[in-house]
């Protein structure tokens, strides 16, 4: 029994550097938690966005060539997005305001941090960076005439900018999807069908791990760091969680998330965990960090009527709510 109790240990800690999520068939030790017969899986690991990044393989599809090609998109788009580096491409954006900048990763984030900015009606704001300044998540001091409008960043053609002085881009909430996603295209790329892909609690399952069931992806307890509080089964689908347990700072005295509400400045205390289902691994990372933002009601609504997306949500008053689709996926522990 003891062996049991350390390998939960083991895989636990492990899915605290996975923001949240749990990969139970992707560990062979944890095939005694799902049932099923175990998955032969070569794993490589690294480091990018201030998180673990990982691709796990099956060994019959497995080299290391491709492995690398993966995790090296995911590397490459950490620092060309990084608000912790004031030469990566994002930040030179943000220093030279009313300039337009090129770079293929800048455009797509961009324009999908303003699609769904505008679908949340700004509760995925990527201009929240002085307010993550003032709390200390990202270095840098802000200034009172700072602002947090996410429609100063503008698109045009091949070009991004910010148009004035005083707005700062955060792609914190949506480029470790962006990043994800681009390791599976490569993956694809090399007639790999099977694979998991994860990058600090934005997490891609590609095919199925054996014919007859799905990936199935443990979420970790919000209030206990040794538990799982659900499973989820998703195949060629993306889960990223968000909570307000994950990222936390002490500020005069208050424990304080990096989940900021763009309408106040302040940080969110009204949800502890949310986990979307995607087919993309940027949707469900830009979903997860808006939908822990808005009103419960307005997230769950927003859910239900986007097709091919799916959330859960665990809130500080102790209740947590389904999506229709999730409910026969998802299992309560």
């Amino acid at each position: 029994m003891m062996a049991i109790i350390d390998r939960r240990r083991f895989f636990l800690d492990a899915g605290k550097a996975l923001g949240g999520l749990a990969l139970i068939q992707a560990i062979p030790t944890w095939a005694f938690a799902t049932g099923t017969a175990e998955m032969d899986l070569i794993h490589r690991s690294s480091r990018a966005m201030g998180t673990s990044i990982r691709v796990s393989i099956p060994i019959l599809q497995f080299t290391s060539l491709r492995a690398e090609r993966a995790l090296n998109n995911l590397r490459l788009v950490g620092a060309r997005l990084s608000a912790h580096d004031e030469n990566s491409v994002l930040m030179k954006m943000n220093n030279a305001p009313g300039r337009w900048n090129v770079g293929t990763e800048l455009l797509d984030v961009s324009r999908s941090a303003l699609s769904i900015g505008n679908l949340t009606e700004g509760a995925l704001d990527v201009t929240v960076l002085p307010a993550m300044r003032r709390y200390g998540f990202v270095p840098g001091t802000a200034r009172a005439t700072d602002r947090i409008d996410f429609t100063s960043l503008e698109v045009r053609g091949t070009s991004v900018r910010v148009k004035t002085d005083g707005i700062g881009v955060d792609f914190g909430g949506i480029a470790k999807g962006y990043g994800v996603d681009a390791a599976v295209l490569e993956l694809r790329s090399g007639g790999v069908t099977t694979a998991l892909i994860d990058a600090g609690g934005d997490l891609f399952a590609m095919g199925r791990p054996t014919p007859e069931q799905p990936w199935k992806i443990g979420i970790r307890h919000p209030g206990k760091e040794r538990d799982l509080v659900a499973t989820i089964e998703i195949e060629n689908q993306a889960v990223a969680t968000s909570g307000t347990y994950l990222q936390t700072r002490t500020v005069d005295g208050v424990k304080v998330s990096h989940l900021i509400d763009p309408a106040t400045g302040k940080f969110v205390d009204h949800v502890t965990s949310a986990t979307i289902v995607a087919p993309d691994t940027m949707t469900a990372d830009a979903l997860a960090t808006a939908t822990s933002v808005m009103r419960p009601g307005a997230a769950q609504d927003l859910v239900e009527g986007l097709p091919g997306v799916e959330g859960f949500w665990i809130y500080t008053d102790g209740t947590h709510y389904v999506s229709t689709g999730l409910r026969p996926l998802l299992r309560m522990l």
